[in-house]
């Protein structure tokens, strides 16, 4: 293969997944694993199929209109179809901290921008070097980045606001809209844009991971603070004495006795998973290997059994019991893996 062609192959290519690696690498938690960034990359690789058959539909039918769909039009409908795939693992809770969707909503771009740039590499075939630098450091980057910023915002204000739902989502998508809008009218000259998508997105990610991983650190001290001392009085027989446990006790005249006791060792193993979790979590910060527990698997068959033995109605009654934001249902996901 030629030399130019080559560069133009790695131009158009490696940037974004070069911008993707080092994301993973400023992750100290290790939040996303290698397998959750190749399904992010292939659900991107899938959008952008998708928005090429809309797009090409599009265009056939606009004429002397193209500049003005590009524009405005295009934005929002590569962003729609970026944002479907982040919005699920948000709202599945598979991804619950700015710093994990943020690396999944940039794989989910970079996925796209590799489709992108493939196609282009036979369409704008012989252009000079230049194009494919302005491409994979710009247009690749930017992809990328305002689908990253969708993502994290949506998880803001789902932390900070306890938004849930389209109010959750419905801010990070318009955001990632207008950015990728402004990027397309080319307000700056391509080199300028291509400097601005890199150097801010680099700071914006910077600032982000800081500030979110902070906040993970507090979350992580307290919340395990909170999960210790609650199984220590299950242990020494003062749960009664705990909010939590009044509230059991008011129970009495619903459910039999060994349904609360059901209850009861449900919340024992919930906050005794919980507390594994954030431990997991610890040591993967300090750089340890987490290594398999064959006993998880017993636990979880454990829960299993004693959801079904509480049945549906003593669920609902035991849930009040149970923390169930989006990072406490990661958690059991995390070690359900």
């Amino acid at each position: 293969m030629p030399l130019d062609e080559t560069l133009r192959i790695a131009f158009a290519l490696l940037p974004v997944l070069l911008f993707l690696a080092a994301l993973r690498v400023l992750d100290s938690y290790k939040l996303v694993s290698l397998r959750a960034v190749g399904t992010a990359l292939a659900a991107g690789a899938v959008a952008a199929a998708v928005c090429y058959g809309i797009n090409t539909a599009i265009f056939r039918q606009l004429h002397g209109s193209e500049d003005l769909y590009i524009h405005f039009g295009a934005p929002v409908v590569e962003e729609l179809a970026k944002g479907a795939f982040w919005v699920f693992l948000i709202a599945t809770a598979r991804v619950a901290f700015m710093v994990d969707s943020a690396i999944c909503g940039f794989a989910i771009g970079a996925g796209f921008a590799l489709v992108e740039n493939i196609s282009y590499l036979q369409v704008l075939n012989g252009r000079g070097l230049g194009v494919w630098l302005l491409r994979g450091f710009g247009t690749a980057v930017m992809h990328g980045g305002v689908a990253a910023i969708g993502a994290f915002i949506s998880v803001y204000l789902s932390e900070s606001r306890k938004w849930r739902g389209v109010r959750q989502f419905a801010p990070g998508l318009l955001l990632a809209m207008v950015l990728h809008s402004v990027f397309n009218q080319d307000v700056l000259s391509p080199a300028g844009s291509t400097a601005v998508t890199v150097v801010g997105l680099s700071l914006i990610f910077v600032v982000v991971f800081y500030f979110s991983e902070r906040s993970l650190q507090r979350w992580l001290g307290g919340k395990l603070d909170q999960d210790i001392d609650m199984l220590a009085m299950i242990a020494n027989g003062e749960f009664k004495q705990t909010p939590q446990g009044a509230y059991l006790m008011s129970l009495n005249d619903a459910f039999p006795p060994e349904v609360r006791g059901d209850m009861l060792a449900f919340v024992h193993l919930m906050l005794e998973l919980s507390a594994r979790a954030k431990g997991d979590l610890m040591r993967r910060e300090v750089g340890l290997e987490v290594l398999p527990d064959p006993a998880l698997e017993s636990h979880f068959k454990e829960l299993r059994y004693l959801e079904k033995s509480i049945g549906p109605t003593g669920m609902l009654a035991v849930r009040p019991l149970l923390s169930r934001t989006p990072r406490d249902l990661w958690e059991m996901r995390q070690l359900g893996r």
